[in-house]
C-alpha cells in the first residue's frame, strides 16, 4: 500500500462518472469507494472513514448540500469536495459555506482532480507532523487584550509596564503603525489601581480640529450650531477616575496642544461654551508613529507639552526586529481567529513560519494578525499551509537588507580584505573595533547628511529610532542639535 494512497468515497448517482473516477482513482494508486446516492454516502463516510469524499450536489432524495453539512457535523475535520453541473453561483457560496474544500464543475477535469488530491496529500502530511491539539470552543472567551512575546525586547517592555503601572505619571508610547500602541496602554491601565475606572481612547489622527476639541472637552447646550440641546460630557469627563489614551498624539493641533497643556497641569477642563472649570482625575497615555523630539525641532509640537508627555516613554520595536516572536503571535491569532471565525485550526506549516519570519512586516504585529485570518478563512482545512498566503510573502526577496548586513558590505568594500587577515591571524579585538569605526562614520555621515534628523536615518539604515539611538549612545557620537 503506498504511503501517498488516499481512500476516496464517491458519492454520485451518474454509474457512468462513477466507473470513470474508480478507472482514474485507481489508476493513480487510490482505492475508490462508490456510493449511488446521499443516504448510501452518509453510512460510508461513518464505516470507511475516507480520507477524501467527492460529493455530487443532485442527487436523488437528499440533496449533496444537505449531506455535506450531516457530514460536517460528526466528522468536521473531513476533506469534502463538491461536484455539479450546474453552474450556479449560489450553490458555489453554499457549499464553501459549509466548509467544502474546493468545488469542482462537471464535466469533471481529471487534472483539476488530481491537483486537489495532491493538495490533500500535503495538508495531511504537515498534519501529522504536529501533535494532537484541542480546538477552542466557539463559545471560549479569549482575553481581550493579550501581549504575546518572549524577545528581550518585549521582556524590557513588560518590565517598564510593571513599573509604570502603579503611578499616575503621563505615559508616551512611541512606535509604528500597527505595532500595538493602544494594547500597551490597555495593559498599562488594567495593571494599575485605575483598572475598575474607564479606560477611554481617542484618535487624535481620526478627526477635525473642532471635532475632536468637542471629544475631548465636551460642549455646553448651544455652544455652536448643530450641538445637542442638552450638552455633551468630552472624554476628559468619561475617563474621569481611570485612563485617557490619546492615540497619534503628533496630529493634534498648536491650539489644542495649549488646551491639553491646560489640562494637564491644572487637572481640569472647560467645557466648549462653558465658563466654569471641572476638576478631573484621569492618567494620560498617549502615543505616536511620529518622532516628537523632531516634531518640537521642527515647531510643529510644543517643547513643554512633548517634555510633559515624555516623562515615561516606551519604545515599541518593529515587528522586523523581533521576529523571534512570530511563531507565539502566529499561535496566538490561530486560536483568536479560529473562535471568530468559527473556523477549527489544527496549526501551520513550518514553511509557513519560515515565510513569515522572512517577510519585513510594514504593517507590523496588526498585518500579521490579518494575514493569519485571511488565512484561516482561505485554508477550508484545518492546517495553514504556503498556498494560503499573500503573494507579497510568497514573493518577497528581502529588499530591505538588515543593518549588519548593510555594515558588512561597507566595511568588506572599504577594507578590501584587511579585516579578513586581522581575523586570520587571531586579531579578533581590532575586527571588533574596526566595526566600530565603520558603524561610528556611516551613522555620522548620515546625520550630517539629513540634518541630524534621526527618523529619516534610521528609515534609511533600515532600524527603529530606538536602535539608532543605542548605537549614537554607544559610539559616542556628538549631535550638532
Amino acid at each position: 500500500m503506498s504511503a501517498t494512497m488516499k481512500n476516496v468515497l464517491v458519492i454520485d448517482d451518474d454509474e457512468k462518472i462513477c466507473w470513470a473516477f474508480e478507472q482514474f482513482l485507481t489508476d493513480e494508486g487510490h482505492r475508490t469507494v462508490i456510493a449511488n446516492n446521499a443516504e448510501e454516502g452518509l453510512r460510508k463516510v461513518q464505516s470507511e472513514t475516507p480520507d477524501i469524499i467527492l460529493l455530487d450536489v443532485r442527487l436523488p432524495g437528499m440533496n449533496g448540500l444537505e449531506a455535506l453539512k450531516q457530514i460536517k457535523t460528526f466528522q468536521p475535520e473531513a476533506i469534502v469536495i463538491v461536484m455539479t453541473a450546474y453552474d450556479n453561483v449560489e450553490i458555489t457560496i453554499q457549499a464553501m459555506q459549509l466548509h467544502a474544500f474546493d468545488f469542482i464543475p462537471k464535466p469533471i477535469n481529471l487534472d483539476q482532480v488530481k491537483t486537489i488530491i495532491n493538495r490533500v496529500s500535503q495538508m495531511q502530511a504537515e498534519r501529522s507532523k504536529m501533535p494532537p491539539t484541542e480546538h477552542p470552543s466557539p463559545e471560549l472567551e479569549l482575553p481581550e487584550y493579550h501581549l504575546v512575546g518572549k524577545s528581550p525586547q518585549m521582556q524590557e517592555i513588560y518590565k517598564l509596564i510593571g513599573m509604570m503601572a502603579n503611578n499616575t505619571v503621563t505615559v508616551l508610547i512611541e512606535g509604528e503603525s500597527g505595532t500595538g500602541k493602544e494594547l500597551i496602554a490597555r495593559s498599562i491601565h488594567s495593571n494599575s489601581t485605575r483598572k475598575d475606572k474607564p479606560f477611554v481612547p481617542v484618535n487624535c489622527g481620526a478627526l477635525p480640529d473642532d471635532l475632536l476639541e468637542s471629544e475631548l472637552f465636551g460642549y455646553e447646550a448651544g455652544a455652536f450650531t448643530g450641538a445637542s440641546t442638552k450638552g455633551k460630557p468630552g472624554r476628559f469627563e468619561l475617563a474621569d477616575g481611570g485612563t485617557l489614551f490619546l492615540d497619534e498624539i503628533s496630529n493634534m493641533s498648536p491650539v489644542l496642544q495649549v488646551k491639553l497643556q491646560r489640562a494637564l497641569q491644572e487637572q481640569e477642563i472647560e467645557r466648549l461654551g462653558g465658563t466654569d472649570p471641572l476638576k478631573v482625575d484621569v492618567r494620560i497615555i498617549a502615543a505616536t508613529n511620529q518622532d516628537l523630539a523632531e516634531a518640537v525641532r521642527l515647531g510643529g509640537f510644543r517643547e513643554d507639552l512633548y517634555y510633559r508627555f515624555n516623562l515615561l516613554s516606551i519604545n515599541l520595536p518593529p515587528l522586523r526586529e523581533r521576529s523571534s516572536d512570530i511563531p507565539l503571535l502566529v499561535n496566538h491569532f490561530l486560536q483568536t481567529s479560529s473562535v471568530e471565525l468559527g473556523q477549527p485550526v489544527r496549526g501551520i506549516s513550518p514553511r509557513c513560519i519560515e515565510l513569515l519570519q522572512q517577510y519585513d512586516w510594514p504593517g507590523n504585529v496588526r498585518e500579521l494578525e490579518n494575514t493569519v485570518k485571511s488565512a484561516v478563512v482561505l485554508s477550508r482545512a484545518d492546517i495553514i499551509l504556503p498556498e494560503h498566503l499573500p503573494p507579497e510573502i510568497l514573493n518577497y526577496k528581502g529588499t530591505r537588507e538588515s543593518t549588519q548586513s548593510r555594515l558588512e558590505i561597507a566595511l568588506e568594500s572599504i577594507l578590501k580584505g584587511t579585516v579578513k587577515e586581522a581575523v586570520t591571524e587571531g586579531h579578533e579585538a581590532l575586527y571588533d573595533e574596526v566595526i566600530d569605526s565603520v558603524d561610528r562614520t556611516l551613522i555620522k555621515c548620515l546625520l550630517e547628511e539629513v540634518g541630524d534628523n534621526q527618523t529619516k536615518s534610521a528609515k534609511i539604515l533600515g532600524i527603529s529610532r530606538t536602535t539608532l539611538l543605542q548605537k549614537i549612545k554607544k559610539l559616542a557620537i556628538e549631535m550638532n542639535t
